[in-house]
């Protein structure tokens, strides 16, 4: 019970920054989704010390750049995805 309680939730607009968690490691739960209000598309990043991971980014840490850009590609597409899924549903 004490794993769920420490459990945090954000939501990130900018793709690099859940592409960095990803390329980096860091055992977090992503997953793109719409906002229904606004129709953009948003990283819902789930997992524990997501802070301290934001604060990691901006100390600008050492990461595998072919990791990084095929994490980030990967965000990108999700986007485009949901935009055109959004656009005909």
């Amino acid at each position: 019970m004490e794993k769920r309680k420490n459990l945090e939730r954000r939501i990130y607009s900018d793709p690099a920054i859940p592409a960095f968690f990803e390329a980096s490691g860091k055992p977090f739960k992503i997953s793109p989704q719409r906002n229904q209000e606004t129709g953009q598309v948003e990283f819902l990043v789930q997992g524990c010390n997501l802070d301290q991971a934001l604060q990691e980014l901006y100390s600008n840490p050492q990461v595998g750049v072919l990791d990084f850009l095929r994490a980030l590609k990967g965000y990108r597409a999700a986007i485009f995805a949901l935009k055109s899924g959004g656009r005909n549903g």
